[in-house]
């Protein structure tokens, strides 16, 4: 990869055939020149849209390319499984899961990326579908860096947790260290703030502009 990342993030929603696609909102408004939500689409619907209509913080009136697809999970998977770790956010239904979790076994993704979920109740559907399928689980915002919820991640099998940076302390990493997790922030912007994480033992730490702390 060109910033030499370990991971990259995204995230999955539906379209109204069933296909996982990339959209980080829940509208493809700010990213495209169409709008309204994924779910109201099919994927061949969706594909006539331009997603080039957002770059590094700024919506621009017109597309920045003549075309550009919405990319399918599937997509992701096989141009990237090789080349860099995946954070998985999954915002899509519970009738949408057995799809991603399909693809992920299909791509052999243990060891190479894992689903982020936030509700028990899909983990539970996820685990009951494979226990070979690796999960994040973050529960509510600040809450992800209590002890409770740490201890939650460690019981339920997660190698990886993704606490929020205004509630780490020492303490976090250390509880995590204790029960086996990989500690990855969510997110830092600053290279200053990342230093005082690393200190204190961070692992890891998600951001906007890679492209920053690449120079």
């Amino acid at each position: 990869m060109k910033y030499n990342t370990d991971f990259i993030e995204f995230d999955l929603r539906m379209t109204k055939d069933g296909i996982p696609v990339l959209l980080h909102d829940k509208t493809i408004d700010r990213t495209s020149n169409g709008t309204g939500r994924p779910e109201d689409y099919t994927l061949a619907e969706l594909k006539e849209f331009n997603f080039s209509c957002y770059y590094r913080g700024k919506r621009h009136e017109r597309p920045l390319y003549t075309h550009l697809e919405i990319p399918t999970f599937e997509d992701v998977l096989q141009n990237f499984r090789d080349k860099a770790c995946m954070n998985i956010q999954v915002y899509a239904d519970p009738s949408g899961l057995e799809t991603i979790c399909k693809f992920y076994l299909k791509y052999d993704m243990r060891d190479r990326g894992y689903l982020t979920i936030a509700d028990p109740e899909s983990i539970a559907q996820v685990q009951s579908f494979s226990k070979e399928i690796e999960i994040c689980y973050t529960p509510g915002w600040n809450e992800r860096a209590l002890p409770a919820n740490l201890e939650e991640c460690a019981r339920i099998g997660c190698r990886f947790v993704q606490p929020v940076a205004e509630a780490v302390t020492r303490e976090t990493f250390e509880l995590c260290r204790k029960l086996g997790l990989r500690a990855n922030v969510y997110y830092y912007d600053e290279s200053g703030k990342v230093r005082k994480a690393a200190d204190i033992g961070m692992d890891g730490f998600l951001t906007n502009k890679i492209h920053l702390f690449a120079e």
